[in-house]
């Protein structure tokens, strides 16, 4: 497990070595670096560069935000500098599953639509992860929740001021004709969606495993973001932050060693709510595909699963199938709005599927959603509220998904988030007992069974 920077102490007697000294100076240095940097990299996930512009889409497609992208690369190259000469474990600190996930993106980068597009997605991906889990193994735990915590009450004291005494607080014209987005809340950040999410991560910080404050702060800060969550009319935060404070309760009194009963018990609840989505399969298809159904996603979610249907295996390629210009298949498909304004499928599982294809969708599931829980739910002195808060904050970013698309989106809020609970979860499983890790070596013999056939 990669431990957190210690800052070395001055010793209580003796003199100093000038080598004691440099190690000083080089450990300060680089825990600075890494506090600095996660807070502007919070920053720049929440509020983005383009505080006061509103979420349209410009004509350079497929380009992006160049500042946004830069500030990623230089958050990156600080934490290499800050380092040193950096040992193995800092420069692979991806775990293998995921190294696994983003190199079958990178692969389908090869059959991609747009190839120079979808690489340069990739990489910013890539970095994204990399420069999360590495600021985790460099802060610790403690430290980075600490920080989050602070930056989500600043964001949402910064909204409330925005709300109040600007007009850029609440949303006006999106698409340059009536949107239904018009007088919805979104403060400092670009769209009422991600302000929606922003104010669902705060309730849920300040409600599970949070030692960090007074129980009266807590409750003022959550009621404040509950009140901003309301305003922002996100109804996709909203029902995906009630699952997920359900879950983060319901998984409160859970035993690791009573893992057996609480399988049997999953499966009953898995199995019964199979029963019903298939008992009412008809009533949900005609839903699912009524144009006006869910504020537009019934007129995107067909022609998704029609492109799925003719490409289920590759897909279009990492990230090539909205936002790159003519090309995208969504010309072949429809000519209406869908085509015109849709940035994304509205459905993170959806736009996995249609770009990198079935064996990259089930591969994002596993490695970013089931095998975190798993860790959670085998790991044996993982504290009570910490499972809690990385499971409620898990099964929000799943929920979330099912309506916005985040997974494996560059530098998308939601995403970033998984992956600090992800990564959070990695290190606070490492430390623990449990039957994951004879899962984990069980699956990496599986892994690296072919290749040694292979070499026969």
């Amino acid at each position: 497990m990669a431990t957190a920077i210690n800052v070395a102490r001055r010793p209580a007697s003796g003199p100093i070595t000038p080598q004691q000294r440099a190690t000083r100076l080089r450990t300060r240095r680089r825990y600075a670096i890494a506090n600095a940097c996660f807070v502007v990299f919070l920053a720049l996930v929440l509020v983005g560069t383009s505080a006061f512009q509103e979420w349209a889409f410009s004509g350079a497609i497929g380009q992006g935000d160049a500042a946004n992208q830069v500030l990623h690369v230089v958050i990156f190259v600080m934490l290499l500098a800050g380092s040193g000469m950096p040992s193995k474990r800092q420069l692979f600190c991806i775990p293998l599953g995921l190294a696994v996930l983003l190199a079958y993106c990178f692969f389908s980068v090869t059959w991609a639509i747009a190839p120079f597009i979808s690489f340069r997605r990739i990489s910013l991906t890539a970095l994204v992860v990399w420069v999360t889990f590495r600021q985790i193994n460099d802060l610790g735990t403690e430290r980075a929740l600490k920080l989050i915590r602070y930056v989500l009450i600043a964001v949402l004291i910064v909204n409330y001021l925005m709300v109040f005494l600007t007009p850029y607080g609440i949303h006006s014209e999106v698409f340059g004709e009536e949107s239904s987005v018009v007088g919805d809340w979104r403060g400092i950040i670009p769209h009422k969606n991600v302000a929606g999410a922003a104010c669902a991560f705060t309730v849920l910080f300040f409600t599970f495993d949070n030692r960090q404050f007074p129980r009266i702060v807590s409750a003022l800060v959550i009621a404040a973001a509950t009140i901003f969550l309301y305003y922002t009319h996100s109804s996709t935060s909203e029902l995906s932050l009630v699952l997920a404070l359900a879950m983060g309760f319901a998984i409160r009194p859970y035993d690791a060693s009573h893992r057996f009963a609480v399988g049997i018990c999953l499966a009953m609840v898995v199995g019964l709510a199979l029963q019903i989505l298939f008992v009412n399969l008809t009533a949900l298809s005609d839903f699912v595909n009524d144009p006006g159904a869910l504020t537009g996603r019934g007129a995107i979610w067909p022609l998704l699963f029609e492109y799925s249907r003719e490409h289920l295996w590759t897909g279009a390629g990492f990230s090539s199938f909205w936002q790159i210009g003519p090309d995208s298949p969504i010309w072949t498909l429809t000519s209406g709005w869908v085509a015109v304004y849709a940035a994304h499928g509205h459905n993170g599982f959806l736009d996995l599927l249609v770009t990198i294809g079935l064996p990259g969708l089930l591969l994002a599931i596993v490695m970013m959603i089931v095998w975190p829980l798993l860790r959670l739910l085998l790991s044996q002195s993982i504290g009570k509220p910490r499972r809690s808060l990385l499971v409620a904050i898990i099964i929000f970013c799943a929920g979330h998904n099912l309506a916005e698309s985040t997974l494996l989106n560059t530098a998308s809020l939601v995403e970033v988030f998984l992956l600090i609970a992800i990564a959070i979860t990695y290190r606070e499983s490492d430390a623990s007992p449990g039957a994951h890790h004879a899962l984990r070596v069980r699956m990496t013999r599986l892994l690296r069974r072919p290749a040694r056939l292979s070499r026969r």
